[in-house]
């Protein structure tokens, strides 16, 4: 046996172990600390997307498995952390965006969740987002406007240290569409930053090892460099920088055909 594949079997071997017995059983609290000794564990890290996409999705087989047996709870949870959250910062943050998550992630494991799909949108989530982002004094103001703007069926939403929000830019007046921001969600206590609100959608017919939440934003002010910024970048005087040619919701969509 060849020292890559005894390696192979070795990492196979500890992951399965790590994810036995999760399952709809469990509180969702419990699932989350899982997931957290999980990240801890280093058997697969968030940049593994593109730095090992081997492990990757070797990662997601071993959790289909169990899946099958134990419910779909914790492989949603998995791939909105992995795929959809942190997938999303390799895809549009730029490096030192990345670095510093990875560093956060080194000193404490950090959970993240995805916030796209709102009330309005229906099926049609992403194309309609009516949360706004509007740049104000250096800051990011992050607004849900009317209840229908709420971030809708928000997996890993109770518990996230961290979300990437989707929300309309606006510099000076001028609309730039929807962006992505790396948003703090919680203190080092755990509790919700002010300015961010979350509701529990309640008990499912499957899958109860997975919070799902409704989520606003109050006023929610956060810093420039919380802008997921490889494609598109605000300056401190509120100019506007464009790179790349990549629309930031072409980048999203390859993370939702992932999850």
């Amino acid at each position: 046996m060849s020292h890559a594949i005894a390696q192979d079997e070795e990492w196979s071997g500890a992951f399965a172990e790590a994810v036995e017995g999760v399952g709809d059983g469990m509180a969702y609290e419990e699932a989350a600390a899982r997931l957290r000794q999980l990240i801890d564990t280093r058997l697969l890290k968030v940049t593994d997307i593109v730095e090992n996409p081997e492990r990757f999705f070797a990662a997601h087989r071993l959790l289909a498995v169990h899946a099958t047996r134990l419910g779909p709870g914790f492989w949603i949870r998995f791939t909105v952390h992995f795929n959809l959250f942190a997938g999303t910062v390799v895809a549009l943050g730029t490096g030192e965006q990345l670095r510093r998550l990875v560093q956060r992630n080194h000193i404490r494991p950090r959970l993240g969740c995805f916030a796209l799909t709102e009330c309005l949108a229906g099926v049609n989530s992403g194309l309609v987002v009516e949360t706004t982002a509007r740049f104000e004094r250096g800051e990011f103001v992050l607004e849900t406007p009317r209840p229908s703007a709420a971030k809708n069926w928000i997996s890993q939403g109770l518990v996230a240290d961290e979300a990437v929000v989707i929300a309309s830019l606006s510099v000076n007046g001028k609309q730039y569409g929807p962006q992505a921001f790396l948003v703090q969600m919680r203190n080092e206590r755990g509790t919700l930053v002010e300015g961010i609100e979350a509701e529990d959608m309640g008990r499912k017919s499957v899958g109860n090892d997975l919070d799902n939440a409704r989520l606003f934003f109050r006023s929610l002010r956060v810093p420039l460099d919380s802008l997921l910024a490889r494609y598109l970048s605000v300056s401190p005087d509120g100019a506007v920088s464009l790179a790349g040619g990549k629309r930031t919701m072409e980048m999203i969509g390859q993370r939702l055909f992932t999850e």
